[in-house]
């Protein structure tokens, strides 16, 4: 060795902030991805045009789509 004194480090504190810092962006980065997928981000959309003689009294834009009594879209514009 050439005689030099080691240096140790004399903070014994763990790294809050760094760990803060990675917990906080882990957060947010899963609130994301869950914000997404409940808009529909990650659902594939096919669109659909409808061509009636007669709109009937629920096409409105926002009603509800439903196939079989199950739900597959909302109503998008009415030309």
């Amino acid at each position: 060795m050439d005689g030099s004194p080691v240096q140790i480090n004399d903070s014994r504190e763990p790294p809050y902030k760094a760990i803060t810092f990675v917990v906080l962006a882990v957060l947010a980065v899963i609130f994301t991805l869950v914000y997404i997928q409940f808009r529909g981000g990650f659902t594939p959309k096919t669109e659909l045009t409808m061509l009636a003689s007669r709109a009937g009294l629920v096409m409105d834009p926002g009603s509800k789509v439903t196939y079989n009594g199950v739900e597959i879209g909302r109503v998008g514009s009415i030309a």
